[in-house]
């Protein structure tokens, strides 16, 4: 398991320039504090360490994006690859068992047959987390963006809805779970605005 120190010194092997840095990395410090609140509305079991190390970690992918030469930067066709791509970055560096849950954290988790629908740029195999650890990322991950903004509950499953269905299921049935996350005071807490409206395109 990785600790702080090295979370922080990976992030500043692979991001290509400061501001790369500051902004994937507050994002995973956003998503690893909501992800954190979330595990306290479960019964279940919760590794809280390796949960947190996995957001902290969950968009060391997305750094190939930032690059002067990144083609189309965050155009989904390809963008969407960021979570194999930290994958296998985390399993290098020998941290499998966050690598592994770095690989299904895109959207709420994608199977085989949607990748297939869609479809997504993947490979066609299933993408879904297997832990509650897992879950919990996907879920969090939701609720924060890179832009940097916060995305509404109600705005961002109205998006949902509108082009991925079955995502929106997972996502208000993962709310019944890990409960809805204060993005008012998250918001204000952080200085950072709140997107009232959301809408997810689907790659061509």
């Amino acid at each position: 398991m990785p600790l702080e120190a090295e979370i922080e010194q990976l992030h500043r092997k692979y991001a290509p320039d400061d501001q790369a840095y500051e902004l994937v990395f507050t994002h995973c410090q956003i998503v690893a504090e909501i992800a954190a609140w979330c595990a306290e509305q479960v019964s279940e079991q919760v590794d809280t360490k390796l949960l947190r190390a996995a957001a902290l970690l969950h968009d060391l992918g997305s750094y190939a994006f930032y690059h002067a030469d990144a083609p189309k930067r965050f155009d989904h066709k390809l963008y969407l690859q960021h979570a194999l791509l930290g994958a296998k970055l985390l399993s290098d560096e020998g941290f499998t068992e966050v690598a592994a849950i770095v690989e299904t954290h895109s959207l709420l988790g994608l199977t085989k047959q949607e990748i297939i629908d869609c479809p997504f740029p993947l490979p066609a195999r299933d993408y879904v987390p297997k832990t509650i650890e897992g879950e919990l990322l996907c879920y969090a991950d939701c609720f924060h963006s890179k832009k940097p903004t916060f995305n509404d509950f109600d705005a961002f499953l109205a998006g949902l809805k509108q082009t991925l269905p079955h995502q929106a299921e997972k996502f208000e049935e993962m709310s019944k779970r890990f409960g809805i996350p204060d993005i008012a005071a998250l918001a204000k807490k952080h200085n950072q605005p709140i997107r009232s409206d959301y809408t997810y395109t689907k790659p061509k």
